[in-house]
């Protein structure tokens, strides 16, 4: 009985840890993204990494989700796609200030 306490204490505790993280949201991806990545490139190499960008957003999104759906599978999300994706979700926000600052267009 003690062991199967200990197992739901420790689910919970990890529950709680992950909520924190979702918590910070997609801006704390800021922190490990280089702000001018994309200032110094031309406008065409901006469009072209910012559309890859976009895919591999996308792609996270949708491995996220399908992860989620499944019982515990916010476990899986969280360690295997979350840190990626926030990543990913930086970048596009990089590209997309560059592309403003270089005065390429809005972003399609």
């Amino acid at each position: 009985m003690a062991a199967r306490a200990k197992g739901i204490a420790f689910a919970i505790a990890l529950a709680a840890l992950c909520t924190a993280c979702s918590s910070v949201s997609d801006p704390a991806a800021f922190a490990v993204v280089t702000q001018d990545k994309f200032d110094f490139l031309p406008c065409p190499e901006i469009i072209a990494q910012r559309a890859n960008l976009v895919i591999r957003e996308k792609e996270l999104a949708e491995l996220t989700a399908k992860a989620e759906s499944s019982p515990g599978g916010f476990i899986v999300s969280y360690s295997a796609y979350r840190s990626e994706l926030t990543l990913v979700r930086g970048q596009v926000a990089a590209a997309n200030r560059a592309l403003q600052k270089n005065g390429c267009g809005p972003p399609k």
